[in-house]
């Protein structure tokens, strides 16, 4: 089965990732980022949702809780343009993400 991606964030981080063709929700309260999760995880055919870093610290909660259901979307954070994970590379993500090195380049 083929899903969908869908995105919840600030009105910059939705408009970029719309430019690629994912669908998003802007929020710019707990309230709407708490709405705009559950409304995700419920959708049919969602299988990934990806969170900005600043609404899945604010949600922490809400998240665990997901994790604990073995079904439902994946749900990976992103960086917010300007946030502290925005200056991190994908490969040093994906390598922390996985615990083990990829590159064989000595950093």
């Amino acid at each position: 089965m083929r899903g969908t991606v869908t995105a919840v964030g600030p009105a910059d981080t939705i408009l970029g990732l719309r430019l690629v063709g994912i669908d998003g929700t802007v929020v710019t309260t707990l309230r709407e980022a708490e709405g705009a999760l559950d409304h995700a995880l419920s959708r049919p055919g969602v299988q990934l949702v990806l969170l900005s870093e600043a609404w899945s610290h604010a949600l922490h909660d809400v998240l665990q809780e997901a994790a604990e259901h073995e079904e439902g979307p994946l749900i990976i954070e992103i960086p917010d343009p300007g946030g502290e994970g925005a200056h991190v590379p994908l490969l040093e993500r994906v390598e922390a993400l996985l615990g083990m090195q990829l590159s064989a380049t000595g950093r």
